[in-house]
């Protein structure tokens, strides 16, 4: 069973960014030209005075650079259009080696390729800044690994591989006592509620559990536009919350709305519960021979199929929208009928087709 320090995974600690070492006051870097680019991930620092240090980048650097290589605008445009293919996180440039202030020129063409270019004071060497980055990745790897393990935790309950008793301690450690509380999912995002909360990752879903301070959905605050949610349920009953965020939270991501319980007792909600396994049934054997004879034929069976359904069957209607006659429309759900078992006239039929067509994706 996978444990984990439950302050690690509440905790609030973002990934580095470019705008964040220019607030970070010791050591000091200034932001010189432009305000461009400051929203890139900084992973780590790399002091050079190669003036094509390309070779040696992966992406995501602070390039520290004291100028040494660059005497004139165009070896300092020729750095700059040899680290920019590499997608660093931004230039750094050390005052005081060779010249007191950064070069007009690097500074244009770093800001026009997207780049931010900081100045590093005198007194600041480039290994106090490489160390402050290392240091703040390390807190950045230890959160990520803290919510995976927390996520692992969540997955199993949600799957029922274990009981929610599980989260007791870690729950209690990083929300407190409380008598109900909030699931949060979200897809492809890591959720940062804030204040009491503990969050795991798992399976491309970021999910929180918070304490619930009321009886219907949670504050708007902690429900942006892609956040699926459940409850407010009592902690010892998180199995069943925690598939109903997951659910609600791919419905969100659909949608760009919040979704909660109630969205779920829908037709989308009732599709976006169903595994690939349970879809998967009727695609292959409901549509799959009618779009193949589509292909063999050149017909137009799997259209008519989709406006039949939208039509509630209404042969006149699919007709009318398809601009052929009804007898045409009849003929296509004969031939549907022969290939499938099922009419999409008969309201089981239409029931299965209607699956079947979600499960295209």
């Amino acid at each position: 069973m996978p444990t984990v320090d439950p302050r690690l995974a509440s905790a609030d600690v973002d990934v580095l960014r470019v705008s964040d070492l220019i607030h970070w006051g010791e050591p000091r870097v200034d932001l010189v030209g432009e305000p461009v680019g400051l929203d890139r991930t900084v992973r780590w620092g790399l002091p050079t005075d190669l003036l094509d240090p390309s070779p040696y980048l992966r992406g995501g650097e602070l390039v520290l650079t004291s100028g040494i290589s660059m005497r004139d605008a165009a070896s300092q445009r020729a750095f700059v259009t040899s680290v920019r293919r590499t997608r660093p996180a931004a230039i750094g440039y050390a005052l005081g080696v060779v010249e007191s202030t950064v070069p007009t020129a690097l500074v244009a063409a770093a800001n026009a390729a997207g780049l931010a270019v900081l100045s590093v004071p005198p007194d600041v060497p480039f290994l106090e800044i490489t160390r402050r980055i290392a240091h703040e990745q390390q807190r950045h790897d230890a959160e990520e690994l803290a919510r995976e393990s927390v996520g692992a935790i969540f997955d199993m309950v949600r799957r029922g591989h274990a009981s929610s008793i599980v989260l007791r301690e870690p729950l209690e450690a990083a929300v407190g006592e409380v008598p109900g509380v909030w699931v949060l999912a979200a897809r492809g995002r890591v959720l940062r509620p804030g204040g009491r909360s503990l969050v795991g990752t798992t399976g491309g879903h970021s999910i929180a559990i918070v304490p619930a301070t009321q009886p219907g959905p949670p504050p708007g605050d902690l429900l942006g536009g892609d956040v699926g949610w459940s409850g407010p349920v009592e902690p010892g009953a998180l199995a069943g919350a925690l598939r109903e965020a997951v659910a609600a939270a791919s419905l969100a991501s659909r949608h760009g709305a919040p979704r909660g319980p109630k969205d779920l007792a829908t037709w989308d909600g009732l599709i976006e519960r169903l595994t690939p396994e349970q879809l998967a049934p009727f695609r292959d054997r409901l549509l799959a021979p009618v779009v193949d004879y589509d292909a063999r034929h050149r017909t137009d069976l799997v259209e008519t199929l989709e406006r039949l359904c939208h039509h509630d069957g209404s042969v006149q209607s699919t007709a009318q929208e398809l601009f052929v006659h009804v007898n045409t429309v009849r003929k296509r759900v004969g031939r549907i009928e022969s290939l499938t078992g099922l009419s999409p006239l008969e309201t089981r039929g239409r029931a299965a087709f209607l699956v079947a067509l979600a499960a295209r994706g």
